[in-house]
Parts: structure tokens; sequence; C-alpha cells
């Protein structure tokens, strides 16, 4: 898929850049005309090209009719969420991730498995809600067991992932967040206010599901940056 490709070439860039000093980011480099802000100028033309590459096909899917439904606008900002987290943790070993800041406090790997957790719920309980509807169900329940264990695998199955490394954990979430937009984004308009069962004592619509992707992977990316903070490893310019 060329989105697939983009992120490969996107994380090769971040790759070669992630941790260059002043000296490295002062090098020539030159874009044209634009030739005295040396290399930290080809960041900020590499983010050009993205901007200008999102507002062409937003133009281009407007012009041919096709312009994103109110689920994949929402799905949208999931997928922007998601990639902030990653690039907050870029770079972060290990064993570095696995060691709390304070006795009381997460580590980066547990606030990270906390979100692949988190998006792995929404997940059930969206899919099970849409299934239920679309088959004349008014008022579906919560999932249960069986429900999760289908589309999760088993509970065991499901301790092992979440104890795994941060660079293990990377790869889960990336499947996680495949489904997530591929079974979400033929969601209609008129489904989003439909009612959804979870922990709450009244059903939330799926509109508010998934809003709540993206603002839960907000929330604990803060606490990822605050922990890392905590413990000395402030970003850095790159």
């Amino acid at each position: 898929m060329a989105e697939n490709r983009l992120a490969a070439a996107l994380e090769r860039f971040a790759a070669a850049t992630r941790g260059a000093d002043e000296a490295a980011l002062d090098r020539p480099w030159a874009w044209g005309a634009y030739d005295d802000e040396g290399v930290r100028f080809a960041f900020f033309r590499t983010y050009e090209e993205l901007r200008e590459l999102a507002a062409r096909i937003a133009h281009e899917r407007q012009a041919q009719g096709r312009a994103p439904s109110a689920a994949q606008r929402i799905l949208a900002q999931y997928h922007s969420a998601y990639r902030d987290l990653w690039a907050a943790v870029d770079g972060l070993g290990d064993e570095e991730a696995a060691v709390a800041p304070a006795p009381d406090e997460w580590p980066v790997r547990t606030a990270v498995a906390h979100m692949i957790e988190a998006d792995a719920g929404f997940l059930v309980v969206i899919s099970h809600a849409l299934e239920r509807h679309r088959a004349g169900d008014p008022d579906p329940p919560a999932p249960g067991e069986a429900v999760y264990d289908e589309m999760l695998g088993s509970e065991e199955s499901h301790r092992r992932q979440m104890a795994l490394p941060l660079s293990s954990l990377r790869a889960w979430h990336a499947e996680l967040h495949g489904r997530i937009l591929a079974e979400f984004a033929a969601i209609a308009d008129g489904e989003l206010q439909l009612g959804s069962r979870y922990w709450e004592p009244e059903p939330m619509s799926l509109r508010f599901r998934l809003h709540r992707l993206e603002s839960h992977l907000r929330q604990h990316t803060v606490q990822a940056d605050t922990t890392q903070a905590a413990s000395g490893r402030a970003p850095d310019e790159t």
C-alpha cells in the first residue's frame, strides 16, 4: 500500500536523523535558493511536502465526489495520535522503557501497553455493537468473553502480548491499528449515533467511542512524555 511505503520512508528518515547534534544540523544543505539554514531545513521541506500531499489528496477526493465521511475524519485524527505516540518514544530502548521514574509511576512500556490494550478493547466494543445493530438488535449488550477471545485471541495470549518489550509492542499495535482503520472506515454517518455498551452503566454512541480512540492515546502520550522528561530524556531538536 502507498501509505505503508510512505510510513516506511518516514521511519527511515527518522532513523537516519535521530539524535543529530547542532553541528550535524548546521552542515550545508541546499534546496534551490534556500541554502543558508543547513541540514535543519531538510526537516521543514519534508514537512512541507507531506502537507502538500495531504492537501492534494483531499482536493482530489473532493473533486471526485469522494470526500471523507465523518467516521473517516475521526479515524484520521486517531491515526495522527498513533503516529505522534510512536514518534514520542522513537529511539527509546527496551531497557530504558521498562524503568519507572518513581516507585508509584508507570514506566513508558507500561503506559504504551495500556494504550494498546485500550485500543484492543475499543476494537471489540465497536465491532460488536456494529455487528449487532446491523443484524437488527436495537440495544446490543456489552461483548462477552467469547467475543473478545474470537477477535483478540485467548486470555493467555493476551497476557503474553501485554508483557512484550516496547520494540515488540510496536508491531502488535501496528496490527491492531490497521484493523481499526480498515474495519471502521465504512461506518456510515447515520450509524455514529448508535449505542454501544462497555463498562459504563449506560450505552455510549459510536461517535464517542471513535473519538475516544484518539483522546485516550493523547492522554497517555502526555504521560509517556512526562515520564521520559522525569528520567532525563527530554526531546532534542530532531
